[in-house]
């Protein structure tokens, strides 16, 4: 079962960081599993249900590309999480902060690439740790796409 969090039910109370362990990435030192817990669960990853509400879906070739519109009120919810994240851990570690969320968002041409077209009903960002380097700490996290036809198989908060 996976639980979905809507952006305004996430509190940095809440956010638990495991102890570090060596990252797999050689780029990287350490990596942090985030843990997201209240009185009523412990989540092993954080799951958002992306409500964006100015895109378009354009088709290239045989992908379906969504390109969202870079002000978008929902990209402002995105950025909170994501420093709010940053800002936790590295009231312990100490480090420069990179916003690569946020900065992919901004830079990036098309925000993912499908080969049908897609439900964005069942698209969603998944954080799952903090990555850590010598100098700087950043979120690691996917777009995730739920192929799942279950309507019960969410719970959304």
């Amino acid at each position: 079962m996976e639980y979905i969090i809507t952006h305004d039910c996430i509190n940095d109370n809440n956010l638990v960081f495991k102890l570090p362990i060596k990252n797999q990435n050689e780029n990287y030192i350490n990596f942090y599993k985030i843990l997201y817990s209240n009185k009523n669960i412990t989540l092993k990853y954080i799951l958002m249900k992306l409500n964006f509400t100015s895109f378009t879906i354009k088709q290239d070739s045989h992908r379906y590309k969504v390109v969202i519109n870079k002000n978008d009120e929902f990209i402002k919810h995105i950025e909170n999480i994501e420093k709010k994240i940053l800002s936790s851990i590295n009231n312990t570690i100490n480090k420069k902060i990179v916003y690569n969320l946020t900065n992919d968002i901004h830079s990036k041409p098309y925000l993912y690439s499908f080969l049908h077209h897609p439900n964005l009903e069942r698209f969603y960002i998944k954080i799952s740790g903090v990555w850590e380097s010598d100098s700087s700490v950043g979120l690691v996290y996917k777009f995730y796409y739920n192929t799942s036809t279950e309507n019960l198989s969410n719970i959304i908060c």
